[in-house]
């Protein structure tokens, strides 16, 4: 099988790139090498390819920024799966897409399901919403869209990894704890993602790990898992203002996953760990190859 993965510079692109299954040829292309918001350059590139499916990891996920730069938020959250999908839909093949739980307003107290109206707060989360609906419009029975949140692992910014910098330097830290959500392992995404590709799963579903959690309880388990002896102190999302509108409870439900993948995601405190251990393994081999 031929596969076009796009975005391949970002976090969750290389934890697909690291866990992809034997078999499959994957063709990767970084922002600098396909804009996905430019439709002539996707058009060429796909009609070339032909890929069987194309992955699309391309995103803006600068939620506070986008505030200000709607333009960048949509040209790259919208414009790029609508270009994406129209390619796909000339050149053959079908189009997996990521989105997000931003889409969703928080309002409600029980997980959100699939086919939950959704009614994003933010200009990051009406440009995800965009373009799930070009995607299902243009490509109704060829695509997949991942929906997934809180999202950390090797390979870029996530909130662990600063949680995990700022505790190195500092005696306490604040975090909010009235925004509820599942936090995702990037690895533990990419290989769901490869299983939901296996069983021929199509529309929309949900993707995370087990469990759901408040910011403040990520940062203290996160904090203990390095053994770091930085306090961690909860506050109200009202105390630490943000350009920005959270949805206050995110959490999504994950019940089609399982029914489709016949598995669970590990629970998010073992995905915690097994991040922190793998980041302190990296720093330990920094540490000895800068002093070698």
């Amino acid at each position: 099988m031929s596969l076009l993965l796009t975005g391949a510079a970002g976090m969750l692109a290389a934890a697909m790139r690291r866990t992809v299954p034997a078999g499959i040829r994957l063709e990767v292309l970084t922002r600098r090498e396909l804009d996905v918001g430019d439709a002539a350059a996707v058009a060429a590139v796909i009609a070339r390819l032909k890929p069987e499916w194309v992955i699309n990891c391309a995103a803006y996920t600068a939620v506070d920024q986008a505030e200000t730069e709607p333009e960048s938020a949509y040209r790259v959250n919208t414009a790029g799966p609508l270009h994406l999908a129209t390619a796909v839909r000339h050149a053959g093949g079908r189009l997996l897409h990521f989105s997000s739980d931003y889409v969703f307003d928080g309002a409600r107290d029980t997980p959100y399901r699939e086919d939950d109206p959704p009614r994003p707060l933010s200009v990051y989360g009406r440009s995800k919403l965009a373009g799930e609906y070009a995607v299902r419009d243009i490509l109704p029975e060829r695509h997949l869209i991942v929906r997934s949140q809180w999202l950390f692992g090797a390979g870029g910014k996530n909130f662990v990894a600063t949680i995990l910098h700022l505790a190195a330097q500092q005696q306490r830290l604040r975090v909010v704890n009235d925004q509820v959500g599942r936090p995702s392992h990037a690895a533990d995404l990419a290989r769901a993602v490869w299983r939901l590709l296996e069983r021929g799963a199509r529309g929309t579903v949900h993707v995370a790990n087990e469990g759901s959690c408040t910011w403040f309880d990520l940062a203290t388990a996160a904090v203990a898992a390095a053994g770091l002896e930085a306090v961690v102190e909860p506050c109200r999302t009202a105390d630490v203002p943000r350009p920005a509108r959270r949805p206050a409870y995110s959490v999504l439900d994950c019940s089609r996953f399982l029914a489709l993948a016949g598995e669970r995601l590990p629970p998010w405190q073992a995905a915690v760990r097994s991040y922190v251990a793998a980041l302190s393994g990296l720093h330990a081999v920094d540490r000895s190859e800068r002093a070698g």
